[in-house]
């Protein structure tokens, strides 16, 4: 027995499926709750055999602790009990045919898994988001133009099968812009042929870019034209698309280094004029027709950090409580682009015109102030924020770049919503909330694979700093609605 235990806890048996494990924390990055229901059994000495990392699971059930296994019902029931979902919520997948029955027989959605690929492809199908790629520049701490150099002989060789490149030209490529979930490059050649190439972490997100860019062609939106969808990984290492160059520039740092005070104001402007023709769209034109609300957004941001963090942030617990209590009246719905900022415009090489719009990966209907928010955290930032370049500390009324208060009354002058939004810092506190959100996730993420504590260490500190840039603005915000609560008139003091 202690012979067949050693071969059975040992080598390959001991060893997760890469696939399953990134599904998994696909999964959990997405708020969702995950669960691993195991007939499993004691060491010698009385220790539990689970070869899983059980911090990547809310319940865990093993058959030896709670005195069934499957295929009873009963173990089913237990685990749905301790997650605090109905059978009908969960998905259950299991490599054996009479414990994939009984789980479908008390309500849950079953997969067997035959083959783990296409369990996963099945199991995406059912949640609607994709459960691979998320391990790739996930971690915005870590990114540098050399960790993900371009293969130029596969790139030359694609270009001269899909865009009939001459064999003779010499291609050069320049990194154009960089978010956590695209990179794009600018490729030219000394025929002076010119295309943009985005990069996406899957395919999924790739076809999504293709059908928003397609569907916003006519529109006032600046778009560019897609010349081609290529959803092979094995080309350049993840999915991209080429797209027509309409424009010759990207500013990547929102400071404007290069330019002059009166030529900072007009992007500035420009990028506002931009949000407002997004926002201008009607809803139908995207095929978009569920409104995305800011408390809905903000109970699955809270759901993914609660699920991703590993020790209290004192400021991201006042959010929590604090955002939702203080929520504004609500907008009308309106096509939102996401994740907008300075290096998603590409602007004409002379004028400060917007000639495309790119990166529409989370475009959705949504409150469009969220978007005015997002243009306006890196005047918060420092200068050498890891997030993107900022421009704390500089005295904006000298660089020719305006306040977020003027970002945001501007905005809403352009749109004809008035002239003011007296409660723009809370979506400031929003923005960078989430910003916080996404960074605790991709820590988490990247942990599995941490070897360095200074990058680990200097990870948390930029969590906490965005964190409280969130709780600042929500103090502010605070303060802002005390002072314009209505005050009681003096009693008149009578003397006797």
């Amino acid at each position: 027995m202690d012979s067949f235990l050693e071969a059975l806890t040992s080598g390959a048996m001991r060893q997760p499926l890469p696939a399953m494990m990134e599904a998994v924390r696909a999964i959990r990055t997405r708020g969702l709750k995950t669960a691993v229901l195991s007939n499993n059994f004691l060491l010698p000495g009385g220790g539990s055999y689970l070869p899983l990392d059980q911090r990547l699971f809310n319940v865990v059930v093993e058959s030896c602790q709670v005195g069934l296994c499957k295929p009873d019902h009963r173990i089913y029931e237990l685990c749905s009990r301790r997650l605090g979902v109905w059978p009908r919520e969960a998905v259950f997948l299991d490599d054996l045919p009479i414990n994939v029955e009984a789980a479908a027989q008390v309500g849950m959605r079953a997969i067997q898994v035959n083959d783990p690929v296409a369990a996963i492809r099945e199991l995406e199908e059912v949640l609607q988001f994709p459960l691979s790629g998320h391990a790739v520049a996930t971690d915005r701490m870590q990114k540098n133009k050399q960790q993900h150099p371009l293969p130029m002989d596969k790139l030359t060789h694609y270009l001269r099968e899909a865009m009939q490149l001459s064999d003779t030209d010499k291609l050069h490529v320049q990194e154009i812009s960089y978010s956590s979930s695209q990179t794009t490059y600018l490729l030219k050649t000394k025929e002076r042929r010119q295309m943009i190439l985005m990069m996406t972490p899957h395919a999924h997100a790739a076809k999504r870019e293709q059908r928003t860019l397609n569907a916003f062609k006519g529109t006032p939106v600046p778009v560019p034209e897609v010349l081609d969808l290529c959803e092979d990984a094995s080309v350049l290492g993840s999915p991209f698309l080429l797209l027509e160059p309409r424009g010759a520039r990207v500013f990547q740092n929102p400071s404007l280094p290069n330019l002059r005070p009166e030529e900072r104001r007009e992007v500035y402007r420009a990028a506002v004029q931009t949000l407002c023709q997004i926002h201008s769209l009607e809803p139908s034109t995207a095929n978009l027709d569920k409104h995305v609300q800011v408390e809905q957004l903000l109970a699955t941001w809270t759901q993914q950090y609660m699920v991703n963090a590993n020790s209290p942030i004192p400021a991201m617990d006042r959010l929590i409580e604090w955002l939702p209590a203080h929520l504004p009246k609500e907008h009308t719905a309106r096509v939102v682009h996401g994740d907008f900022r300075l290096s998603s415009l590409v602007f004409d090489g002379v004028k400060p015109q917007v000639r495309a719009v790119l990166g529409w990966e989370q475009c959705a209907l949504g409150d469009p102030l969220m978007d005015v928010a997002s243009l306006c955290m890196a005047l918060y930032l420092p200068p050498d924020s890891p997030l993107q370049p900022g421009m704390l500390r500089k005295h904006l009324s000298e660089t020719g770049i305006p306040e977020a208060a003027e970002v945001f009354q501007q905005y809403v002058g352009a749109m004809g919503l008035g002239q003011d939004v007296p409660h723009w810092q809370f979506y400031m506190a929003l923005a960078f909330f989430r910003t916080a959100v996404q960074l605790q996730v991709e820590s988490t993420l990247a942990a599995t694979g941490e070897n360095s504590t200074g990058q680990a260490f200097r990870r948390s500190q930029v969590l906490a700093e965005v964190a409280e840039l969130a709780w600042d603005f929500a103090t502010k915000e605070g303060f802002r609605i005390f002072n314009a609560m209505p005050r009681a008139s003096p009693s008149l003091a009578t003397s006797v």
